[in-house]
């Protein structure tokens, strides 16, 4: 008995170590466009976001980050508040990592497009993978997946490139019955460059859908067609 005693002391004196060793994060964004999954988020205006991250030695990780927000003079929502968390760890010394959370998108002014999304992701080197769900996607009361992926190069001088793409789908966008969230299932895509020195993140990318009429939007309100972003981020 006593051994198991030490040994669960143990294993709670590393917890807490790990906790105290722990550090807090956060970021300060400016960006031309919110862009979420290729859609316009601020009417195609610029957003002001930040966030704030607690990291733990044993993989543990939550976080709350903010933006600004434009859905048009018919809503009341102008701000979006996200809360996350999740484990992470790698798979012994393969240098492949699994990721697993969950995150709660809030829209204070417009609780009602409130959900909740769960999440799963592996990372190896510069390549990802992703697939989230949500039983309730944007608050219309049906299911809605995303599956996304990318590679991400980085130089040591401070340059990087990346692209990425991403599936929507599910009950939420179910064309046959009239999609709940108001547009089919589509792909996004996005490719950019970024540069970054010290505390200093500059990024320029191109991003978009293949939606097509009748839901193709050029620009505005939820503009889901090919712009040019380009964000700074200052972390601390």
């Amino acid at each position: 008995m006593r051994g198991w005693i030490k040994v669960g002391l143990a294993a709670l004196l590393a917890m807490v170590s790990s906790i105290v060793l722990a550090g807090f994060s956060g970021t300060a964004t400016v960006t031309s466009d919110y862009d979420y999954r290729g859609i316009s988020q601020t009417d195609s205006h610029p957003a002001l976001q930040g966030s704030v991250l607690f990291n733990t030695d044993i993989g543990f990780y939550a976080s709350a980050w903010g933006s600004s927000l434009d859905w048009g003079s018919g809503s009341d929502a102008n701000v979006e508040i996200d809360y996350f968390a999740g484990f992470t760890r790698e798979f012994g010394d393969s240098g492949l990592s699994w990721d697993l959370g969950v995150l709660a998108y809030t829209y204070p002014g417009l609780s009602s497009a409130n959900f909740i999304e769960y999440y799963g992701g592996l990372v190896y080197g510069g390549f990802n993978i992703k697939a989230s769900y949500s039983d309730d996607f944007a608050g219309v009361g049906e299911g809605g997946w995303y599956i996304n992926g990318g590679y991400t190069w980085k130089s040591e001088g401070g340059f990087s490139a990346f692209v990425y793409g991403g599936y929507s789908f599910g009950n939420a966008f179910d064309a046959n019955t009239g999609p709940a969230i108001g547009f089919p299932e589509y792909w996004n895509y996005g490719v950019g460059v970024g540069y970054t020195a010290d505390h200093l993140y500059v990024e320029f990318k191109g991003v978009g859908t293949d939606q097509k009429d009748p839901y193709k939007v050029s620009s505005g309100v939820f503009a889901n067609d090919f712009r040019a972003l380009i964000t700074v981020t200052m972390s601390f």
